[in-house]
């Protein structure tokens, strides 16, 4: 029932979720949906209206009820929400269309816009486009959170309304309050005095033919999700038309995507039955966006196209043998295909007809792009390779601009090693439309800020003194300087811990006569240094946040440590933190705060996790940044600090980048870590500011990249000038990298390349002839790495599926914890049901189920040292695959006796 309006309204949401307020129709979500469901929208619209729309429409089509559809047009209409409700009872939505780019140009100047006007004389003047409820809703903002908040609401009516002639009055009312500078604003290249009807032709004749163009896409927009290509783009993608293997280099922002969506889709009909496209992203984040774009692109074109993609753990639900032969084109992470060609499912990279890697510079050493590559290299220059077609590659960069060099000739030589990896003899880059180019993507101007430290801090003086503390505590223990050469580590540094994490390693080898001894030293010495990392933690918060964010950053760890039954270590610790912060101390810290100056426009932060979301706290804190809504986006690994859990997930993610790309723009400024480097398409950021954060000539080109808006600019700020000279040069060696290019472009390097291809055979080669080690048959004993307590014997440890390792020996339990694991999943047959803990608190691993077995604990080498039960030499190894001696393949014969 109602199937037509319900599609309908998925295929119109853009213009519902743009201009609906779903407060405004509370009488009808409380009738039609369950309470909980619309206390839900309502919550949501407090943190984004568009998001809360979306909500509730998805909610409304999932409604059955009778007369629904009819209330939901009487709801608007009684709301005064008309042109809304007019487009959808007859499905015609050129009109809400006709004033979209009123809207697009009204968000783009809003950060300004808001300073310039005078809401209250406004409202006079508008009340033919807004709603009586609105301008009561403005007026009371403006008296409770002032002229600015006002304007902002009254912009987000503005650009909420389905008034077809509210931009035309929004002009008027301009002219009859004098308001010039704003007027101004909607039109750059008229006069004020040039009369209201001359604003528009300029602004928005450039806004009409850039939307005609493909706007902020990066390709020609057609019809729904089809891209078209731009002069630009099928200059690039020309040699690969050619079916020439390419490395295709362009900047970030230039549509690098649609150029592969073109690619595939000439390849499909040049091919035919014989074509099978795989395109691969380095990024699961990267992933869903890409595979998102393939899947509207072909929808439109050519439905009969089938498309499917895996990533992650998908791979181990899904078999790729099935997705391959049922699909003509497959997205895919990398390791998914390693895995695939690893296991047998793919026995040759010949079932494919195209490869296109995005971010191809990444093809080196031991990624999966590289070990791709390989096999295909092999293939290519074996003599056994009867006659088989091996794909067309495709490499897709922002930057060539690979490894470490000092001249032209030593980055001419990385880029041919990076061709020669990719099987390409073509650098495809823009010669011919680059004005073109320029007309679409716009290079962030860079600037640079030396900044100076705080030069007195009681804050700082009190870490310290603890941190010396804890140091004169671990060297009553054992002598911690023998166990580490790093000098001049200063606290609040990257080489303190840098030197924590050296002598972390060398602790957890450390052999006493007493084991005892042993075992109470080294348990000692882990716990000195995990409170050394944490206070070295806070300073560098302290330095780059504020103090209260550092004091609840260690409050936070503190807290950890005694929730978790600490020993008298741990207790001699955590009182020593809570006697140098004492109430009234921790009070008066709690209140300082470092004052910062910031403009409301769309930007971009680079920072570490656990400083990212102190900053994050900092601006929602602070009345003069809580504005900027700030989001954060940081990765999934487990090292995240204590402020930020165990990481973002993919849909947490998700929605701080909805957020932060929204149309109303409900979030103005994105902190991130390294993870928004690369592929993340982000395109009206206007200003990046990279803290402390320079990495190689690659690294340089992505982050600038973020910004994407004209006028937009990319700022470093540090306090070391070494770090600012270091962007410097990065940016000199991107210009030695161009002219490398172009001298490779001319030149031709087919010979070069075939002596790399062929060097590079034969040191695999060799390495392959070079017999594998064996593993001894000795038995050894597996002692936790932090108190050195036995675990389990070697000889009790059987292998699944090549990766799990399971310990068969039930007593295990009695010698660890477990606890509920907080993300239960399944992953190549495996169930994870409970996290297993040494009784020191250290975190050894899981429990998991396995078919009908209950109760099987999958250990982490990492958490351990291993220990030889005849040399009683002491090995600490990182992964599994490094390990020395043997272990026996899992079979169900071995529960039988021991764990049934």
């Amino acid at each position: 029932m109602y199937e037509l309006e319900k599609s309908n309204l998925q295929r119109c949401s853009e213009y519902v979720v743009h201009i609906l307020r779903p407060s405004y129709v509370k009488g009808f979500m409380t009738t039609y949906l369950r309470p909980e469901v619309a206390e839900r929208i309502l919550s949501e619209e407090s943190k984004s209206v568009t998001a809360a729309a979306q909500v509730f429409l998805d909610q409304v089509c999932l409604l059955d009820e009778l007369g629904w559809y009819q209330a939901l047009l009487d709801a608007l209409e009684a709301e005064g929400v008309c042109g809304l409700c007019e487009a959808l009872k007859g499905w015609d939505f050129q009109t809400l269309e006709s004033t979209k780019l009123h809207r697009v140009l009204l968000d783009r100047i809003e950060p300004r816009f808001t300073k310039m006007i005078k809401p209250r004389d406004l409202l006079l003047h508008l009340g033919d486009c807004l709603r009586k409820r609105e301008c009561e809703e403005i007026q009371a903002v403006k008296n409770l959170k002032g002229p600015i908040a006002a304007a902002e609401r009254l912009t987000d009516c503005l650009k909420r309304s389905d008034k077809q002639n509210w931009f035309k009055l929004l002009k008027s009312a301009l002219y009859s309050c004098e308001l010039t500078d704003a007027l101004q604003l909607l039109e750059p290249d008229t006069g004020a005095n040039s009369g209201v009807g001359e604003v528009q032709k300029g602004g928005e004749k450039r806004l009409r033919e850039e939307e005609e163009r493909g706007g902020g896409g990066g390709g020609e927009k057609s019809r729904g999700g089809e891209k078209k290509m731009r002069e630009y783009q099928r200059e690039l993608a020309e040699p690969v038309f050619q079916g020439k293997n390419t490395v295709i280099c362009a900047p970030t922002g230039c549509g690098k995507t649609v150029v592969a969506l073109a690619i595939c889709e000439q390849h499909l009909k040049v091919k035919g039955k014989g074509a099978k496209v795989v395109f691969m992203a380095t990024k699961v984040d990267v992933f869903n966006q890409q595979y998102k774009l393939f899947q509207e692109h072909f929808q439109e074109k050519d439905p009969d196209i089938r498309i499917d993609g895996l990533c992650g753990n998908q791979g181990d639900q899904l078999s790729m043998k099935v997705v391959m032969e049922n699909n003509d084109i497959i997205v895919l992470t990398p390791q998914i295909l390693v895995n695939a060609m690893a296991q047998g499912e793919v026995p040759s990279l010949s079932c494919f007809s195209l490869l296109i890697l995005d971010e191809c510079h990444n093809t080196t050493g031991k990624h999966p792009y590289n070990i791709i590559m390989t096999s295909y290299l092999d293939a290519k220059l074996s003599t056994e390779q009867n006659g088989q077609h091996l794909p067309q590659i495709v490499g897709l960069t922002a930057s060539v601009g690979i490894g470490s060099f000092k001249n032209q000739s030593e980055a001419e030589n990385n880029i041919c090693q990076l061709c020669a990896s990719l099987d390409s003899r073509i650098i495809s880059t823009i010669h011919t439309n680059t004005d073109e180019l320029q007309s679409y993507v716009h290079t962030p101007d860079k600037e640079f800020f030396l900044v100076q430290k705080r030069h007195t801090d009681p804050f700082i003086r009190i870490i310290h003194d603890i941190m010396a503390k804890i140091e004169g505590l671990a060297k009553t223990v054992y002598n911690i300087e023998s166990l580490s050469s790093i000098e001049n580590r200063d606290y609040g540094s990257q080489k303190y811990e840098q030197w924590i994490v050296d002598v972390q390693k060398k602790c957890r080898v450390l052999q006493l006569k007493d084991q005892e001894e042993e075992s109470r030293v080294c348990r000692a010495l882990y716990n000195y240094t995990e409170h050394l990392r944490k206070y070295n933690d806070a300073l560098i918060i302290n330095e780059d946040a504020r103090t209260k964010d550092a004091l609840e950053y260690l409050s936070s760890f503190i807290q950890q440590v005694k929730n978790a039954g600490h020993d008298a270590t741990e207790r001699q610790l955590t009182a020593y933190f809570d006697g140098r912060f004492t109430g009234t101390t921790r009070r008066r810290f709690l209140a300082r705060s470092v004052h910062s100056s910031s403009a409301g426009q769309p930007t971009g932060l680079y920072y570490e996790a656990s400083t990212a979301m102190a900053l994050k706290s900092w601006m929602e804190e602070s009345d003069s940044l809580k504005f900027l809504k700030p989001g954060v986006l940081i990765g999934r690994g487990r090292k995240s600090s204590q402020l930020t859990g165990s990481g973002m997930t993919l849909n947490s993610k998700k929605g701080v980048l909805d957020s932060f790309k929204s149309f109303d723009n409900q979030s103005k400024i994105l902190i991130a870590t390294s993870v928004a480097d690369e592929g993340i398409d982000i395109p009206q950021c206007n200003l990046v500011l990279m803290y402390e954060y320079v990495g190689n000539v690659v690294k340089m080109v992505q982050v600038r990249g973020r910004g994407r808006a004209q006028g937009s600019k990319c700022i470093l700020v540090s306090d070391k000038k070494d770090r600012i000279d270091k962007e410097k040069h990065n940016m000199e060696k991107e210009k030695i990298v161009e002219r490398a290019i172009r001298n490779l472009q001319d030149t031709p390097t087919e010979m070069l390349r075939k002596v790399f291809q062929r060097g590079d055979k034969v040191c695999r080669d060799m390495v392959k002839m070079v017999p594998e080690r064996p593993r001894t048959e000795g038995s050894y004993q597996l002692l936790c790495s932090k108190c050195k307590k036995h675990s389990c014997y070697t000889d009790d440890i059987r292998v699944l599926q090549d990766s799990h390792h399971i310990v068969l020996d039930p007593t295990l339990f009695s010698r660890a914890r477990t606890e509920p694991h907080p993300k239960p999943k399944g992953f190549m047959g495996l169930v994870k049901t409970r996290k297993l803990f040494c009784h020191c608190g250290l975190d050894w691993g899981i429990v998991a189920s396995y078919l009908t077995i209950q109760n099987l604990p999958v250990l982490k080498i990492e958490s351990f040292v291993v220990k030889n039960c005849v040399t009683e030499q002491q090995r600490y190894y990182r992964k599994w695959r490094d390990v020395t001696f043997s272990m026996k393949t899992f079979e169900l014969t071995d529960i039988a006796d021991k764990c049934l």
